[in-house]
């Protein structure tokens, strides 16, 4: 039988990869997309990468004096919450998700932006963090500078996202039950993320780009509302850096 409390803890995995306390920024803008956090790079200066692990790479570097770390957290909620832990051990204190959402209300369309407030949690890994009952959400500061930024240059929808791990599996029953809760948007990776980030009682927010609807139908993967979505969200997420 094991013996131990805990067979690896992110604090004992950080120091394998010889990672040093301060290596990483104050603020860390995080990704489920490489390409999004490669997009990031030449926004930084004197951007150093702090390690590459399993898929994850991160880069710490100074954008207008303040020091920030960028990186992809993640595809899906167990991998997503494993990258999260591993940037609150790192000292990490604000995070910010820059990610791609579906839609569930007609009116929301491809490219426009989904400010995420609270989380609906439909996902397998949180489980094993909180009880049933532990409501997630965003950092009003946090949400509220991603708002004044992004409001300038795209459509922002606020509110409540639900995070699946099954994605064919969004069957209209099921939708339609989380749309009865409130929320307006579907993802794979925002519940672990906010999540972790409550836990460590850390400043977070999560703001996604609208890549497909399930009320219409419109799948907007290869779209350039989408691609044009992606690209601007780079930009106005360091432009709210600035307000933090």
């Amino acid at each position: 039988m094991m013996q131990r409390d805990i067979h690896m803890d992110p604090q004992g995995l950080l120091a394998s990869l010889q990672f040093k306390p301060g290596d990483f920024g104050e603020i860390a803008l995080v990704s489920g997309q490489a390409h999004r956090a490669q997009m990031c790079l030449p926004k930084l200066e004197n951007p150093v990468k702090n390690f590459t692990f399993l898929a994850y790479t991160f880069w710490t570097g100074f954008y207008k004096g303040k020091k920030v770390t960028v990186g992809n957290g993640g595809f899906y909620s167990p991998d997503s919450a494993l990258a999260t832990e591993i940037l609150c051990a790192g000292g990490i204190n604000t995070f910010i998700r820059l990610g791609s959402c579906g839609s569930l209300r007609q009116d929301i369309n491809i490219g426009d932006y989904i400010l995420v407030t609270d989380v609906l949690r439909g996902e397998g890994t949180t489980p094993y963090y909180v009880k049933e009952d532990f409501k997630a959400k965003t950092s009003p500061e946090i949400t509220k500078s991603l708002e004044v930024t992004f409001k300038q240059a795209g459509k922002v929808h606020q509110g409540p996202i639900w995070t699946t791990d099954a994605i064919f599996r969004e069957t209209k029953d099921i939708v339609n039950s989380y749309i009865g809760q409130g929320a307006i948007a579907v993802d794979m990776v925002t519940s672990p993320f906010v999540t972790i980030a409550n836990l460590n009682q850390k400043k977070v927010g999560a703001i996604c780009a609208v890549s497909d609807n399930l009320i219409t139908g419109q799948m907007g993967f290869t779209d350039f509302r989408y691609f044009e979505a992606e690209m601007k969200m780079v930009d106005l997420a360091f432009a709210a850096i600035e307000k933090i």
